[in-house]
């Protein structure tokens, strides 16, 4: 009996153990991206703590992201690798995905997109297939910042919008392992609104960002120098000078020195932006002191680059140009062809200021040499995007055809052996099956040559979405003030702001029926809003939208008269609102 008891009380401590440890994984989450330091320690101590097959997988996770939020991005390739190997080999394939986000943050920091795009596209399926929101989340915030990068503003949008849209799932993972803190998704999604000209849109982002409870250490340093540019573009200089001091105050928050130099240089470049020279060369020089002793030659040519722009604000062309130089240099080095040929028009400049139009030219010359070779750097990556997208595809389908093959193969063994029992039965059976599957086809195909095309594409994304378990909503609206000339025209500004997977169906002559996968009831309001400004413009009265979200039990039918009822109550609503008082 006493040996039992003892049992039982062993078996207790060790849940209550792994259960702690768990909790203490989850508040390193945030911590990681506030205070990665403090975090680094954490997980040193939680190393000395019995854990499971899995938490071990997990800690290795959160090491990775650590390491990345300290600069230190050379040594989570090869920790990546290793543990993406423990991974498969204890069949814990749920890791994979955030190990593969994690290579793709190391290869993205370094501006290898190529690397980082197919790794996130690869985690992104693995995190469907594997029912990890968390995952999706991450890399999708992953995917959108780089496509901003790269000026692909509406994929930078629709990549972020999906991750705002997945956000609320992510507690209803069952196990938990990592994901980005919300206010860096809306702090990209200012950044891309901010680089579109929607300067409203940026401030409306930042303010959910810094009001975010996880706002505070690097965190908030990071979204105060966003501020403090969108504040200075929108022209609001004191709430500027405001944020960047909150952000310079905040510096020492940031404990990675290599780290702490990135946002140096950004706050470098606003102070030069507002006029304060001397701030901006102090900024920039202590930048570029930890570039250099971290062989960080991509930064060293762009804090170069803002230092002879500072040289030429204060009237000192040949230290600006030196400067250029060695900037052109390191640029050319690292066929970093973007920043090469930003140096080479502020080399024209200089040449033209100072009466040098000869030099000037050439310089002009080798600025559009660089900024055709930039372009096609970007085509090439985007086409070897476009191309692994395929691939996968194409392994997708391989897989799913080789699945139905195997299941067809055990299929037919089993009715090979109830043939040889029964084989008189069988034949009965199969013909009566035979007939009964030739008159639904029959009638199938009657009923499919008398329905629209629409009206099949829908109910084809509708049954997708429900098989899959993925959210989907429905917009209805009426476009019966709208010109059938003018029709087409619409419908392109329509689609300018939704994204690819996103489908206009021609509902009736007096509606359209936006069809929008993977969107839930809040994302679809957010589609609302961004689509009233356009249709306003179309529209001589109140524009009335139904919208309706996909249910287990709906069929098309009864999602379009949902939709159709919440146009109705969106309509008299606004009637009674506009109504003259009595």
């Amino acid at each position: 009996m006493d040996f039992r008891i003892l049992v039982l009380g062993l078996l207790f401590l060790t849940g209550s153990a792994i259960a702690n440890t768990d909790r203490d994984m989850d508040n390193l989450v945030t911590l990681i991206y506030q205070y990665p330091d403090k975090a680094k320690q954490e997980l040193a101590a939680l190393e000395q703590q019995p854990l499971s097959k899995q938490q071990q997988l997990r800690l290795q996770v959160l090491r990775c992201q650590t390491l990345l939020q300290l600069g230190e991005r050379r040594p989570v390739i090869n920790l990546v690798q290793t543990t993406q190997r423990q991974a498969r080999q204890q069949q814990i394939e749920q890791a994979v995905a955030y190990l593969q986000t994690c290579e793709a943050e190391a290869y993205g920091d370094e501006e290898d997109f190529k690397k980082s795009f197919t790794l996130l596209d690869i985690a992104i399926e693995g995190s469907r297939n594997h029912n990890q929101p968390q995952a999706m989340v991450g890399a999708l915030r992953l995917k959108g910042t780089y496509e901003f990068a790269m000026g692909n503003f509406s994929a930078a949008i629709e990549s972020l919008r999906l991750a705002l849209d997945v956000y609320p799932d992510l507690n209803k993972q069952q196990d938990h392992w990592t994901w980005p803190p919300i206010a860096y998704l809306y702090g990209d999604m200012a950044g891309v609104m901010h680089a579109t000209g929607d300067l409203s849109q940026a401030d409306y982002y930042l303010k959910l960002a810094l009001q975010s409870p996880e706002t505070s250490g690097k965190i908030k340093q990071t979204l105060s120098v966003m501020a403090a540019r969108v504040a200075l573009d929108s022209g609001d200089r004191s709430r500027s000078l405001q944020m960047l001091q909150q952000a310079v105050e905040l510096l020492p928050e940031i404990s990675s020195p290599l780290e702490r130099a990135f946002s140096q240089a950004q706050i470098g470049s606003i102070e030069l932006m507002l006029g304060n020279l001397q701030e901006a060369d102090t900024a920039i020089n202590a930048a570029s002191k930890v570039f250099i002793s971290n062989n960080n030659l991509l930064w060293e040519q762009r804090a170069e680059r803002i230092l002879a722009q500072i040289r030429l604000a204060q009237k000192q062309p040949d230290a600006a140009l030196r400067y250029l130089n060695s900037s052109a240099a390191l640029a050319q080095r690292l066929s970093q062809y973007d920043d090469l040929a930003r140096t080479y028009t502020l080399k024209a400049k200089l040449y033209a200021d100072k009466g040098d139009y000869q030099n000037a030219y050439h310089s002009m010359l080798k600025n559009v040499d660089a900024a055709a070779r930039a372009q096609q750097q970007l085509n090439n990556t985007q086409f070897l995007q476009y191309k692994a997208k395929l691939e996968l595809q194409e392994q997708q389908k391989s897989k799913a055809q080789q699945q139905v093959h195997e299941a067809s193969a055990t299929q037919r063994q089993q009715l090979n052996r109830i043939y040889a029992l029964v084989i008189c039965l069988l034949l009965i059976i199969a013909a009566l099956v035979i007939w009964i599957f030739g008159k639904s086809r029959g009638w199938n195909m009657v009923m499919n040559l008398s329905q629209s095309s629409d009206e099949q594409l829908a109910e084809h994304m509708l049954n997708n979405a429900k098989n899959a378990g993925y959210p989907l909503s429905i917009l209805l609206l009426d476009i019966r003030h709208v010109r059938l000339s003018e029709l087409p025209s619409l419908q392109d500004d329509i689609e300018k702001k939704l994204r690819e997977q996103d489908r206009i169906l021609h509902h009736s002559a007096e509606e359209l029926l936006i069809l929008l996968p993977y969107t839930s009831s809040k994302g679809s309001e957010r589609v609302v809003a961004q689509l009233e400004p356009v249709l306003h413009r179309w529209h001589t009265a109140k524009v009335h939208m139904g919208v309706a979200s996909l249910t287990q039990p709906d069929t098309l039918k009864t999602l379009l008269k949902r939709a159709s009822v919440n146009q109705l109550n969106r309509s008299r609503n606004d009637d009674g609102l506009h109504s003259p008082a009595r």
